[in-house]
């Protein structure tokens, strides 16, 4: 039976982005070499050493007689095939396994099974907080061709893997015309070839209005290099998915928020976080604050709702809300349990890595910095926490380094990014470039009337350093202190203490104000 490749090609991407495969890089490595080597014709060939080699990265005196390393990832390739396909709820209309005795891989088509049903309170509400699915399409505008096709299949591959790494997005890998309600955004990327080089035409939109939520062109080699694609993965998903500047989740919180009907609840707390992000305040706070604790007093195992808890903590800790209680407590058993959920979550360990700086355990601190970073180093979000964690632990200049290479990057960057270069131009004495930075800091709780406030002081301008003081007071009527109560305040980190101690100069300056 002839079977249409683009089918196997969607089954096997489905298959490698599944929760079962999805961390077993071996396994995905050892399948796609071998359904390709099939897809080839060159299926009866595969052996013990051409696996180890070209699929599982063997030097090239690998020897099978003294290393079993196939036939055990063989097995548990079977088994895991086996379990994937025995699951009563996988609809695959096509089955990927591979018989004993070969490394040939088989594929059949298949009846799904029969619809199995859950009792009503389970199959309505997921247990774990889900965002938007996305759709991603690639294809050349012209006729494929042998020598252009393969770049078209690579790029889409290597999207789907990428996005993958998002926890806040759910993949679709199949375009199911007769449900088009199951996408909720389509990424297409048509590529057309030049003479000189290949254009790929970037084009989000949501899948029931057809809105058009992020469009932008990238050029690149006729033979691109690893590199060239990283670069364009790096920069599709700061402008999509990322939870800081992804247009895709910021569009997808804003229609949720604009229906007649109460959002789902297992949408309601990213909506209500994602819309925290985009307007900072203390009311949208308390807001992602009550809905993410009311989704885990009733799913207490949501892992992405503990992640959401975790971030609410550390964003009360650096904007001094103290509507947290109990927030050493709250922080660390939410992060030791979302890692614990999802250990191969790069966020899990970013915010875990967050809550050890917190708690002053710098070595573990930049030893979950770094295994988020590898586990996605797409992550733009990652990347910043990276860099201000390294910098706040003294690393300086590897830290600033992390975070002007990640500014770099064209994508709609929050306006509190510029909070770790305004410091590190304060605490070099540069206050003309520390203002400027000030100044484009606008919406992030205290920090763009106290950055200007130290800068136009540092600058002579009293009277304009004074105006911003009054309304850093108004709007925040705890004064910033270094007193530690419950090791909440920010200020005791010693890249912050040359601003604590100008704050506390101006201090002065106002009160004798007040008293003429």
């Amino acid at each position: 039976m002839n079977i249409d490749r683009e089918l196997v090609i969607a089954e096997l991407e489905q298959l490698i982005t599944s929760p079962s495969f999805r961390s077993r890089k071996v396994i995905k490595s050892f399948l796609q070499y071998a359904v390709h080597e099939t897809l080839a014709g060159r299926g009866d060939d595969l052996n013990q050493q051409t696996i180890a080699i070209k699929a599982l990265g063997r030097p090239a005196d690998f020897s099978p007689l003294n290393n079993p390393l196939v036939r055990i990832e063989a097995g548990r390739l079977r088994k895991l095939l086996k379990e994937y396909y025995g699951d009563t709820s996988n609809n695959s209309s096509l089955m990927i396994t591979m018989p004993k005795g070969t490394y040939r891989v088989a594929f059949t088509l298949r009846a799904p099974h029969p619809n199995t049903f859950l009792p009503e309170s389970e199959s309505l509400t997921p247990r774990i907080t889900e965002g938007p699915r996305l759709l991603v399409r690639c294809q050349m505008l012209e006729s494929p061709q042998l020598t252009n096709y393969p770049i078209c299949y690579k790029l889409r591959n290597d999207l789907l893997v990428m996005l993958n790494r998002f926890r806040n997005i759910r993949m679709v890998t199949t375009d199911t015309q007769e449900k088009p309600y199951h996408v909720d955004y389509s990424l297409n990327c048509n590529i057309h070839q030049t003479p000189q080089h290949l254009e790929l035409f970037f084009v989000l939109t949501q899948a029931i209005s057809d809105a058009l939520v992020w469009v932008h062109t990238f050029h690149l080699p006729l033979q691109p290099s690893q590199d060239d694609l990283d670069a364009i993965g790096l920069c599709v998903a700061a402008n999509t998915v990322a939870v800081h500047s992804g247009t895709m989740l910021s569009h997808w919180a804003h229609y949720q928020q604009s229906l007649p009907t109460p959002i789902p609840e297992h949408h309601e707390a990213l909506v209500h976080y994602l819309a925290f992000l985009h307007n900072i305040n203390r009311d949208s706070f308390r807001k992602a604050l009550v809905t993410c604790q009311r989704r885990l007093k009733q799913y207490p195992d949501d892992s992405k709702a503990l992640i959401i808890l975790a971030r609410l903590c550390g964003y009360d800790h650096v904007l001094q809300y103290h509507l947290i209680e109990n927030l050493e407590t709250t922080w660390t058993q939410a992060a030791r349990s979302a890692l614990k959920l999802d250990p191969s979550n790069a966020e899990a360990h970013s915010i875990f890595a967050h809550n050890r700086y917190f708690l002053g355990d710098y070595a573990l601190c930049r030893e979950e910095l770094e295994i988020a970073r590898k586990t996605n180093p797409f992550d733009t979000s990652i990347e910043y926490l990276y860099g201000f964690g390294l910098y706040m632990m003294g690393d300086q200049e590897t830290g600033i380094k992390a975070i002007q290479r990640l500014m770099a990057i064209p994508f709609p960057q929050p306006d509190w990014y510029h909070v770790l270069p305004f410091i590190h131009a304060f605490n070099h004495g540069d206050y003309q470039q520390a203002l400027a930075l000030a100044e484009r800091i606008q919406h992030f709780g205290y920090w763009g009337e106290m950055a200007r406030c130290v800068s136009y002081f540092k600058l002579g301008q009293t009277e304009r350093s004074l105006g911003e003081y009054q309304e850093l007071l108004r709007y925040n009527a705890i004064i910033p202190t270094h007193s530690n109560t419950e090791n909440r305040s920010i200020f005791t980190h010693n890249a912050l203490k040359t601003l604590l101690s100008v704050l506390q100069e101006i201090n002065k300056s106002n009160l004798s104000t007040l008293k003429k």
